[in-house]
Order: structure tokens, then sequence, then C-alpha cells
């Protein structure tokens, strides 16, 4: 919880962030977890690019061998966007995001 707190304060969110300790949310989404997915040799090629764009890694919270993954869901549960990390800094493209969104209708549920 105290790591939810700080990252809610450190960007300023007023909207309700919710934590799944128990990693159930995480499973259920198929999300991976191990050496394979963060050692996988992609990272150095993402993280030399990352650190020529002036980009540092300060630090690791949680687990460090935990990839993530990001979802688009409407109200409903209507799934319009799934990416799951296959290593670490294998991350969505934000057009991909920004176009599921547009999806979402205004009072759609």
């Amino acid at each position: 919880m105290a790591r939810a707190r700080a990252f809610r304060a450190e960007h300023g969110l007023t909207f309700p962030l919710y934590t799944d300790p128990t990693l159930g949310a995480y499973r259920a989404a198929g999300l991976r977890h191990g050496p394979a997915s963060s050692l996988d040799p992609r990272i150095a090629a993402r993280a030399i690019d990352a650190l020529r764009r002036g980009f540092r890694q300060v630090g690791t919270q949680g687990p460090a061998l935990q990839q993530g993954g990001t979802f688009v869901i409407a109200a409903g549960g209507r799934l319009l966007f799934q990416h799951v990390n296959r290593f670490a800094g294998d991350n969505a493209r934000a057009a991909d995001i920004v176009k599921a969104l547009s999806e979402i209708v205004p009072g759609d549920d």
C-alpha cells in the first residue's frame, strides 16, 4: 500500500487507484514472470535505446522478474485492447492504446 500511495502522490492522481497484492488479476491476465522474460537478449537493445534518449532506471519496486501489460477495458468489462509484455521494455505502442481508447463510446456500459 505504501508504494501505491507514493505513486499516487508522485503523479498527482485524483481518481481511485486499485492494487492487487495477491497478484490474482496478474495471473488471470496471463502476464509473465520469471528469468526467461527478464533475461531476454532484446532487453539490451531496448536499454541502450532508452539510455540514448536520456532515460535512466533509478530503482526497481516490487518483483524484478515480473513483466507487465496494458489493457483497455470498456464499461461492462468489454476488452478493447490487450498487450502482454514478452520481456522488459516490450511495451504497447501508444498509437495502439489511443486507437483502442477511441473505441469507447461515452455512456457505453
